[in-house]
């Protein structure tokens, strides 16, 4: 993907600036695409130029310094609040001296006694962001255009999934894969190490009440590269399950109580929400 980060930040700033910028557009697919693609996202002052933030990372003219002013997005995995110093890769860092404050747009690079990122876009703040109140607005927009991201995401998880309940894990055990189950073709070396999952459903948002409220969850335990996306779950856990049919372990259905039942699974993060977005879903599905 083809971003110009001079071009993303007038539209980010036409948000702010108002009349200033009449005219100019207030949103655009390529703003949407950029803050989708960024896994960390924050507002910070350039501090050393051609330089490094922990040993680890190696140093070039391309590296630069960033004391952290405000994290706007980042992994729940990731370290990082005001004050950090962060390694920032930069494509093009001509534009920055000392003392600059911008917005990075970055993706994860090197973890370790620091944070380590590279640079997808980033913006200078309108007089180095000196005013207090404009920080304040950046940060309101970059949540306003995240939200309607992550609700379009959701709307989409809502109208590809066989099921959308709210439940609760009654039992986990681990699944031993049937002969007569066929693999996979995307299977690695490494096993999945399935485990099922059965839910308690309290809630149907969307499909068919299942018998008994009871349904099977289908998940492999590994934490391989081809299997660490899926989600994890434990006994009790409650929350929102976007549930699809099994298509991926080989054996789409299973017998519980004598009676053969479908088995689901949820393969993305984001299949399940806690229950603190339960009423953001019901919201969703209305629209």
């Amino acid at each position: 993907m083809s971003v110009s980060p001079i071009f993303f930040g007038g539209i980010l700033w036409a948000l702010l600036l108002g009349p200033a910028v009449a005219g100019r557009p207030q949103t655009t697919s390529n703003q949407a695409a950029l803050i989708k693609q960024s896994s960390i996202v924050f507002t910070g002052t350039v501090s050393q130029l051609g330089a490094t933030s922990f040993a680890d990372v190696p140093k070039s003219a391309q590296t630069i310094v960033v004391r952290v002013d405000s994290v706007l997005k980042k992994p729940p995995a990731v370290s990082l609040k005001k004050g950090d110093k962060v390694t920032v890769e930069m494509k093009d860092p001509s534009g920055l001296q000392e003392g600059t404050q911008a917005t990075f747009y970055t993706e994860g690079w090197l973890f370790g006694s620091g944070v380590a990122v590279k640079e997808l876009g980033h913006e200078v703040l309108p007089s180095g962001g000196a005013v207090p109140a404009e920080a304040g607005s950046a940060e309101k927009t970059f949540r306003q255009a995240d939200q309607q991201i992550s609700d379009q995401e959701l709307q989409n998880r809502i109208a590809t999934a066989d099921y959308v309940v709210v439940a609760r894990v009654m039992d986990v055990h681990r699944w031993v894969v049937p002969k007569s189950a066929g693999a996979p073709s995307h299977i690695t070396e490494h096993q999945p190490d399935w485990h099922e999952a059965i839910l308690e459903i309290h809630s149907v948002l969307k499909g068919t009440k299942p018998k008994k409220n009871k349904m099977v969850l289908r998940f492999p335990g590994c934490q391989d590269v081809a299997w660490v996306h899926f989600p994890k779950f434990t006994k009790n856990q409650q929350g929102v399950f976007f549930l699809k049919k099994d298509q991926v372990s080989g054996a789409p259905t299973t017998y519980k109580g004598g009676s053969q039942v479908d088995v689901y699974t949820c393969s993305k993060p984001g299949d399940w929400l806690p229950m603190s977005d339960e009423a953001r879903v019901r919201s969703l599905l209305k629209k």
